[in-house]
């Protein structure tokens, strides 16, 4: 049963997103979700590194700059990113306000300003899925060394005003 929670990230959230645990999130992906030219749902994978919560209303987002994501962004202006870890699933919906097309510390990157319109909890039904929890989400090998300055940078970069 998803529950709405208007059109602004919760204080948790924006905890989550504003970069101050993206080291301790290093492991963890985000999905991005965008539309393609059929209509049909394209989905990408991004780190705590690439998305930054600037407020409660306004994200950015470093996504490379011939991908077919950003091109969606920029065509159709419209995205989803799917939150997910132990006890949480997370779908903040934004529209684009402005892209960015080469980022200084990587450019290779877009920066994509987005304005947060809905966030909606998704939960299981005690009545219907009893039992049901969810453990965790999308992980992967962090990186590291060079890799990881190089992130940290481009975070830093998101969070600029």
């Amino acid at each position: 049963m998803p529950k709405l929670h208007t059109e602004l990230l919760t204080s948790d959230l924006y905890r989550r997103l504003n970069g101050a645990e993206a080291g301790a999130r290093a492991h963890e992906a985000i999905v991005l979700c965008t539309t393609d030219a059929a209509g049909w749902p394209h989905p990408a994978m991004i780190s705590y590194f690439e998305l930054a919560a600037v407020d409660r209303q306004n994200l950015r987002l470093a996504i490379y700059n011939d991908s077919r994501t950003c091109a969606n962004l920029r065509e159709r202006g419209k995205a989803t990113f799917i939150v997910v870890d132990a006890d949480l699933v997370c779908y903040i919906s934004g529209t684009v306000e402005a892209v960015v097309p080469t980022m200084r510390e990587a450019p290779h990157n877009a920066r994509v300003s987005l304005r947060v319109s809905q966030v909606v909890f998704d939960t299981a039904s005690p009545e219907l899925e009893s039992g049901t929890e969810v453990t965790g989400g999308i992980t992967y090998t962090p990186r590291t060394g060079d890799d990881l300055g190089r992130a940290r940078a481009v975070l830093a970069e998101l969070l600029e005003g």
